[in-house]
């Protein structure tokens, strides 16, 4: 959690930079969270994200689902299911996929 602009985003990208290595394998996958996101819109993501997880699955890095500014949509739930309980509508997520990681970043609410 942090201000807009502080560098949550950038950090992410760089710590997913520094594991694919130079010219490695894409592994991290942005969401940017608004108040227009719709559940349908979380699962897309979560699907692109499995299977880009299913492809750098035997390259021992991470892939990385981020939901940027997560706290600014209603289906924040569908995010919170996704992320705690590894489920999307009841259905697991990522089976056999231990490198598949979802990190969410906040901003403060503003009035």
């Amino acid at each position: 959690m942090g201000e807009t602009g502080c560098g949550k985003t950038r950090l992410i990208r760089y710590m997913c930079g520094l594991q694919a290595g130079p010219g490695g394998p894409r592994n991290m996958l942005l969401v940017k969270v608004h108040g227009g996101t719709t559940y349908e819109d979380i699962e897309l993501k979560v699907n692109q994200a499995e299977e880009m997880a299913r492809k750098n699955q035997d390259k021992s890095i991470d892939t990385v689902l981020f939901f940027d500014e997560a706290n600014t949509t209603e289906a924040l739930s569908m995010i919170k299911e996704v992320m705690m309980d590894r489920r999307i509508h009841g259905r697991p997520i990522g089976q056999g996929l231990e490198r598949l990681q979802f990190i969410a970043a906040c901003n403060p609410y503003r009035r």
